[in-house]
């Protein structure tokens, strides 16, 4: 009686902590998201324009003497800055020109509108904010010449229509904001990187001038009062649009997907747009998809289903100790091994894809057809060691008649081949990151499919041998429907691992931020780039904020799948336990 009290509790306190180690778990992931999302939000947070004490405006450093501060003295000169040698002169009602700063040299501009009645610059003299006839204030920057010593050029980026009765204008420091004064006492804000949602502030008296003191602090002042306004905003302008579609940035044609958030200048604007770390990773993932699926699942079938219990014994506590296999070291094998010789590898693989499954099913073929018969249906343990010398002469030959087809290309190569086309093929590119990772998530698909196979009972693939039907039969038409959802669950695993890994990413992929559906260009994925800047960038600040959402993101979505695949896997256990 005791010694049965006494199971019973510890079997109640074993259960106890397995509950509290699980809601453990749960309540660590949900303590991980909550910091993320607080860390995150400042960079979403929208901006605000609050009016604050005089006293402490009074206390503001104004800003350098080379920064625009007055309106009133924009409108004197009518010469605008421009960064390099040349000046920007214009003057309402006539053609703008360009003015080099050493030899007084004119070039008329005539990207501009002449029916202009106000014009200030924004963003460190980057760009150039116009208030025309109409009520339009349009927003232009400067394009580089593509010729040295020419003029450079304007581009439109914005254009908006806010009032008829405005008549101060003033642009912000350094950032594509401008203020604006109407003649109802209203003070606006517009932000160009946020044009939908201005920011305004209503006042008691008539302006007279409108001033930054600070990159912060706008200073409103009239004849006999002032008020001072505090601007607070981030990168982004509160917009995280900007995140994720592409941008106008400074000194571009058309808007771009970017990723640069320290710039070469201190200057320039940093670009925080996450799109081409989203398709990097995804395109990574989905490549590996591709090398790895075949191979994974072609394994846990035959293991699975095919294999003794005997052979599976054996075989798969090896497969699954490939999983435990560090990635760096992959990493390091595709850096000095496949990378120096990737051309001569891919050529070879190219020959493998065609030739191998026409090869293989041809050698079958002639073999049954002259009475020869390597294995036998009722021992398929052997088919591996009895197929493996046609398999590697088959695999040899693949791989020479595809290095030598690469020679007969026009150019003598198939880099030469490609390059002709238009295509380079980079040291570090997507494919070869494909190749590397499918070869590390190969044992997580082969593992978690092998087990949804071979959960599905024994019996019901024996009856239906028992009738007549042939191994493969029995595996088409009576496991692999039941085993399907499992292996489905298994790719949406390695999908989720391929999407989360980081060191063979940040050794291969060469790390650069482009959207390009090529497999022959390099990419760059959120994982890496976490790895990469978090510990550099600088803490509060955007840089930092913007990496904390990239991880918000990348847990997300690597949890969702992870979780959706985990419910399918129940479902197939439940499904095969019925049965």
């Amino acid at each position: 009686m005791l010694a049965a009290n006494w199971r019973d509790l510890r079997s109640a306190l074993s259960g106890g902590a397995i509950r509290l180690a699980g809601f453990a778990v749960i309540f660590a992931l949900l303590g991980m998201f909550v910091q993320m999302v607080t860390v995150a939000y400042p960079i979403l947070a929208p901006s605000s324009l609050t009016e604050v004490a005089v006293s402490s405006a009074l206390t503001e450093d104004a800003l350098p003497t080379d920064e625009p501060v007055s309106k009133v003295r924009l409108d004197k000169s009518r010469l605008f800055p421009v960064p390099g040698n040349w000046r920007l002169y214009g003057k309402p009602g006539e053609p703008w020109f360009w003015i080099h700063e050493f030899t007084g040299f004119r070039i008329e501009n005539t990207a501009l509108p002449t029916e202009w009645v106000k014009a200030t610059p924004v963003g460190r003299d980057r760009g150039l904010v116009l208030l025309t006839v109409d009520g339009l204030i349009s927003h232009h920057h400067y394009l580089a010449s593509k010729l040295a010593g020419d003029a450079p050029s304007t581009e439109l980026v914005e254009q908006l229509f806010v009032s008829n009765d405005l008549f101060l204008l003033q642009g912000h420091p350094r950032l594509s904001v401008v203020a604006v004064a109407s003649e109802n006492n209203l003070i606006q804000l517009l932000d160009f990187r946020n044009p939908e949602t201005p920011l305004s502030q209503s006042i008691t008296f008539v302006p007279t001038a409108l001033e930054w003191r600070s990159s912060t602090r706008l200073v409103v002042i009239g004849d006999r009062e002032r008020r001072t306004f505090e601007f607070e905003t981030t990168d982004i302008g509160g917009a995280w649009d900007r995140l994720i579609s592409p941008v106008h940035y400074e000194g571009y044609e058309a808007p771009n997907y970017l990723w640069l958030p320290l710039p070469a200048s201190e200057e320039a604007e940093p670009k925080y747009s996450i799109a081409p770390l989203l398709f990097g990773t995804f395109k990574a993932a989905f490549l590996a998809l591709i090398f790895s699926v075949p191979l994974s699942l072609g394994a846990a079938i035959y293991v699975g289903f095919f294999m003794s219990e005997v052979q599976r014994g054996r075989i798969r506590p090896a497969i699954d100790m490939l999983t435990a296999f560090p990635t760096v070291v992959l990493g390091a094998i595709g850096l000095f091994w496949i990378a120096p010789n990737f051309e001569r590898v891919l050529s070879a693989l190219f020959g493998v894809v065609v030739l191998f499954p026409l090869l293989t099913t041809l050698a079958v073929f002639l073999l049954r057809s002259a009475g020869l018969r390597l294995v036998r249906l009722d021992a398929l343990d052997d088919w591996p060691i009895k197929l493996l010398p046609l398999v590697l002469i088959i695999l040899i030959f693949s791989c020479w008649v595809g290095l030598r087809g690469a020679g007969l290309l026009p150019g003598g190569s198939l880099a030469e081949f490609l390059a002709i086309r238009g295509i380079t093929l980079n040291y570090f590119n997507s494919l070869l990151v494909g190749l590397v990772l499918g070869l590390a998530i190969t044992p997580t698909i082969f593992s978690v499919a092998e087990e949804a196979i071979h959960s599905v009972p024994r019996n019901l693939s024996s009856g239906a041998l028992a009738l007549g039907s042939t191994p493969w039969q029995s595996y088409r038409d009576i496991v692999l429907p039941l085993a399907m959802p499992g292996m489905i669950a298994a790719v949406m695993i390695g999908f989720g691992r391929a999407a989360g890994e980081t060191m063979i990413l940040l050794i291969l992929s060469g790390n650069t931020g482009v959207i390009d559906v090529s497999v022959f260009e390099g990419l760059r994925s959120v994982s890496a780039s976490l790895a990469l800047e978090l510990p550099e960038a600088p803490r509060n600040s955007s840089h930092y904020f913007v990496l904390f959402v990239m991880g918000l993101l990348l847990f997300a979505s690597t949890f969702a799948i992870n979780t959706a695949a985990e419910l399918i896997k129940d479902r197939v256990k439940a499904r095969t336990r019925g049965v």
